[in-house]
């Protein structure tokens, strides 16, 4: 319930965040710069928390990390109220933000089978998605209507108000996420390399974080272009930005129900290929109705939906096929590729918006996503079947 809050603060926040910085910059490219500094941190970092993780109590470190962001979005309220227009400042607290979250998504993911065990890890996973979702229908909505009437600056103070929910509930919270017993003959380097050994020679996995990197880079990069596709393509303004983020997380949410449904026992091997080739191909198709907001808006709820779907099936797929030895380290490389390839993944898009045209951003990547996951699928066709999807009955 506490992370049901705060991830609506959070939605607030990320709707302010990136209409602000498009206004004090008009740069689509420096506004995808901001993926950079925000999770660039976890490109460089994650690996290193995922050895980190082991060695502390889970719940100690979310309760922490729950803390910097809080004061993170506290500063973002101020300096907005003040009127501060540096894009630099922005993106320097972009990078605190990333740093954190470099530790706090590994730990999340590690922590779920620790607390429902493997048989509900599938429903676990859902019903996180699901809280995220709801946040980014209502977040976006609401971060609409506040910037509109109220200000920017007041979106960051309720989402700095909104932790004070999730860091209750953590409190709450009786398994602590023991930590692994210390190696005192291997070092942090040596555990990483064992980790990154482990998840490259399994060929369970391997495929699966590689189709997920594509997907990464090339399809998970809205934060860019819907601001640059509400303003600047459809003419709109605040609601048409915060409609435009709160549908695609009605997909999304639609999405997180029919796989804490039905979903958690489809036991398609292609199930996850599938998936991501129809996010591609939906994006290249955009391109015919950019200029039509109804039909953008059906279009994002089915990438909502998909994107969805696919990032649940790879992280099931990642977690029934790992040791729990490896698993903080693996789950660690698993946010490195969803969240660490953002940064490249936007820089792209933004530079070629800024090249090719504003309105070309869609097809670019979704053709880049359908050609790329289509090669691997190809490539690793057999190594994707022998992976365990669901659990046996």
């Amino acid at each position: 319930m506490g992370q049901a809050i705060s991830t609506i603060g959070g939605m607030i926040q990320v709707t302010a965040l990136s209409w602000y910085v498009y206004q004090i910059s008009g740069s689509p490219f420096l506004l995808g710069l901001m993926g950079v500094f925000e999770f660039g941190p976890v490109l460089l970092l994650t690996l290193f928390a995922g050895v980190l993780i082991e060695r502390f109590p889970k719940k100690k470190i979310l309760f922490v990390t729950q803390i910097v962001f809080m004061l993170q979005s506290l500063t973002l309220a101020v300096l907005v109220w003040q009127g501060v227009t540096n894009y630099w400042v922005f993106a320097f607290l972009a990078l605190i933000a990333g740093v954190t979250m470099s530790v706090e998504q590994p730990t999340r993911q590690s922590y779920f089978v620790e607390l429902v065990g493997k048989a509900d890890l599938p429903n676990a996973i859902s019903l996180n998605s699901t809280t995220f979702n709801l946040a980014r229908i209502i977040g976006p909505m609401v971060a609409g209507i506040i910037m509109k009437y109220l200000g920017t600056a007041q979106c960051f103070l309720i989402n700095g108000l909104s932790f004070i929910p999730v860091l209750y509930g953590i409190i709450l919270i009786s398994v602590i996420g023991k930590p692994r017993q210390k190696n005192a003959e291997k070092s942090m380097l040596s555990e990483i390399g064992e980790g990154v050994l482990y998840a490259a020679r399994n060929e369970k996995i391997l495929p699966t974080f590689l189709i997920v990197m594509v997907i990464g880079i090339f399809a998970m990069n809205y934060n860019v272009i819907l601001p640059v596709l509400a303003k600047d393509v459809l003419l709109g303004d605040e609601h048409t930005y915060s409609a435009l983020m709160s549908l695609f997380g009605l997909g999304s949410l639609f999405g997180a129900l029919f796989m804490g449904g039905v979903g958690k026992d489809i036991r398609s091997k292609h199930f996850l290929v599938i998936t991501a080739l129809f996010i591609g191909a939906l994006q290249m198709l955009t391109l015919l109705f950019i200029h039509s907001f109804f039909i953008i808006a059906g279009i994002l709820v089915i990438l909502g939906f998909l994107t969805l779907c696919f990032l649940n099936r790879a992280n099931t797929r990642i977690q029934l096929n790992i040791n729990d030895t490896y698993r903080s380290r693996v789950m660690s490389i698993y946010v490195l590729v969803v969240t660490g390839s953002t940064p490249l993944g936007n820089t792209l898009t933004g530079w070629a918006m800024d090249s090719v045209g504003k309105q070309y951003g869609f097809f670019i990547v979704g053709a880049a996503a359908f050609i790329l996951v289509l090669i691997l699928f190809l490539v690793f066709k057999n190594y994707l079947l022998k992976a365990k999807v669901v659990l046996d009955k």
